[in-house]
């Protein structure tokens, strides 16, 4: 009798709290959610940090840029202007003459200063963001935690910054910015400048 009252024994009902699948979708459907859940919270974590990395970057780096843009420009306007006036220097019209003793031609003192200005044009194009912007603090020190003191920075980009800033040394450019850094680096292109602006009408 045994046999025959297993083959009629009642079916498990399906789609109950016993049923063995109800309870192993249940747990899929909630990993699901749960992954979804911490994939979303680590990005609103990033756009949010990412945000104020951004902000404090930008505020850091935009003036220190802009003067360094403004310098450019104003240094090529420059020797455009002392250039196109070599050739009025004979009427003495163009590139004013130095108070130094001894006079010297209108001619030499216009090429003086369109050299000047070329070799300031080029110090100017030399000077990277190394040069203008603090050392982020944080980013170093997040490095060495990271990784130890062998490895800092080794980007493709600051790797090429690093070759250029060699190849640079080279040439004595490098040499030509005195080890001056952010603001002073600035003041000093700012009022060398400045000197030239004041040799050309």
């Amino acid at each position: 009798m045994d046999d025959w009252d297993d083959d009629f024994a009642p079916a498990p009902a399906v789609g109950g709290a016993a049923d063995p699948l109800v309870a192993t979708e249940y747990a899929r459907l909630e990993q699901k959610y749960t992954d979804a859940g911490y994939r979303e919270g680590i990005t609103d974590g990033k756009l949010a940090t990412l945000q104020e990395g951004f902000d404090a970057s930008f505020a850091a780096s935009v003036p220190a840029a802009r003067r360094l843009g403004a310098l450019r420009g104003r240094v090529n306007a420059l020797l455009a202007a002392a250039s196109e006036s070599g050739a009025r220097t004979a009427s003495g019209r163009g590139v004013r003459r130095s108070a130094s003793p001894g006079p010297a031609a209108p001619e030499q003192a216009a090429d003086e200063v369109v050299a000047a200005l070329r070799a300031l044009a080029a110090t100017l194009a030399s000077v990277r963001r190394d040069d203008v912007l603090p050392p982020d603090a944080e980013r170093i020190a997040h490095e060495r935690d990271e990784h130890g003191e062998d490895v800092l920075d080794v980007s493709d980009a600051r790797d090429m910054e690093g070759l250029e800033a060699a190849m640079g040394g080279l040439g004595g450019q490098a040499s030509r910015l005195g080890g001056l850094r952010e603001d002073a680096l600035l003041d000093a292109l700012e009022a060398e400048v400045a000197a030239l602006a004041a040799k050309v009408v």
